[in-house]
């Protein structure tokens, strides 16, 4: 999640969630913890870090799903062409989702601004699905984007996480890529922090 907000690109994105931080929470970095202790109400406070933390989430999905193919449900292809799913596993996978310009305006853009304010009508129903969408929406979303919120709190105003991917690797829609098994990078997931 942090590395849309730290990659070199997105720095501006930093400072003006830094700057927010410092507004709501005061410029003394030691006092967050405690105040957010005292005043958790504050963490609803913050609405550019939360829009940087679900344009992450958009662009960087961390999980996906499946569900039991039906009878008489057919998925199409961009073809045209039409496959039961009766007797098979159907994997949802919101990457696409995410990504799909005919969901998003600028499909592989990083645009915190697109969930604040007015624009935020523009994001159709059913696009974002980061925690699913529907009947198997995770309960834990809230409690994650709550977690989310305080470690950016405490983490985005004295520490920059920067990935240090080998030039020539993998890459997705122009971003570096690796490979995840079992919830867990198979190779290295090579970064490097440093304090602000």
């Amino acid at each position: 999640m942090l590395y849309s907000l730290t990659s070199f690109e997105h720095l501006s994105v930093l400072k003006l969630v830094q700057q927010e931080l410092d507004t709501v929470f005061s410029p003394d970095q030691g006092r967050i913890s405690q105040l957010i202790s005292e005043n958790p109400h504050l963490l609803n406070s913050i609405p550019y870090t939360t829009a940087v933390i679900r344009g992450s989430l958009r662009l960087f999905p961390t999980v996906s799903s499946t569900r039991d193919g039906e009878p008489g449900f057919l998925v199409e292809d961009s073809q045209g062409r039409k496959f039961p799913t009766e007797d098979f596993l159907v994997w949802v996978n919101p990457h696409a989702v995410q990504h799909s310009p005919e969901l998003w305006d600028q499909p592989d853009d990083f645009i915190p601004e697109r969930w604040l304010g007015e624009r935020r009508r523009d994001i159709k129903t059913g696009a974002w699905r980061a925690f699913e969408h529907g009947p198997r929406n995770c309960i834990g979303q809230e409690l994650a984007i709550l977690e989310s919120k305080v470690v950016l709190c405490n983490v985005a105003r004295e520490f920059i996480v920067q990935d240090v991917y080998e030039e020539g690797g993998n890459k997705v829609n122009g971003e570096p890529a690796y490979q995840v098994q079992l919830s867990q990078p198979a190779g290295d997931l090579p970064c490097r922090i440093r304090q602000i």
